[in-house]
């Protein structure tokens, strides 16, 4: 389908007027008009900010089979709407959080290699895992990481205790 199409598509199927996508995305309405009918194609930021306001990707916008909200593998809506709140973070408080998020991937990843398989021994297991880490975490030091890994056991170690009493 053809840009302006898929624009005028899209704001329609919301219930917005021109006016009213105009007011959630910054974007003229007479420039919504025209790009809407083909006669001119909108800048790359105002793709941006056309997207923005019908609450898609831009990816949405320009490719036929692209997810409208670009993470359509996620089906929480609760988690989702937290990405978009750590999207407006300033980089030191998004840095924290995917730290935070890596942390717990890495827990998850020695629970699951603690856990004992019948077909792997526990010990090529968390081999595994630590290769994995070791690809994943590029940024991180040996030290680093296993430093990580020593507080992901503990973590895993204090929620088996608690568990078993």
């Amino acid at each position: 389908m053809m840009l302006g199409k898929k624009i005028k598509q899209l704001r329609k199927e919301r219930g917005f007027s021109q006016s009213d996508l105009e007011k959630k995305s910054g974007v003229n309405s007479k420039l919504l008009s025209k790009y809407e009918n083909g006669r001119i194609i909108p800048t790359a930021d105002t793709l941006r900010k056309i997207a923005e306001g019908l609450e898609i990707s831009t990816d949405y916008l320009l490719f036929d089979n692209a997810p409208k909200d670009g993470l359509s593998q996620l089906e929480d809506l609760e988690l989702f709407e937290k990405f978009r709140e750590v999207e407006r973070m300033d980089l030191e408080n998004k840095q924290m959080i995917k730290n935070l998020i890596d942390a717990v991937i890495i827990k998850t990843k020695v629970q699951h290699a603690l856990k004992p398989l019948h077909e792997e021994p526990w010990g090529d297991r968390m081999h595994k895992t630590l290769a994995k880490l070791r690809e994943r975490a590029k940024g991180y030091s040996e030290d680093q990481i296993m430093e990580i890994v020593d507080e992901a056991v503990k973590a895993v170690r204090l929620e088996e205790e608690k568990r078993a009493h």
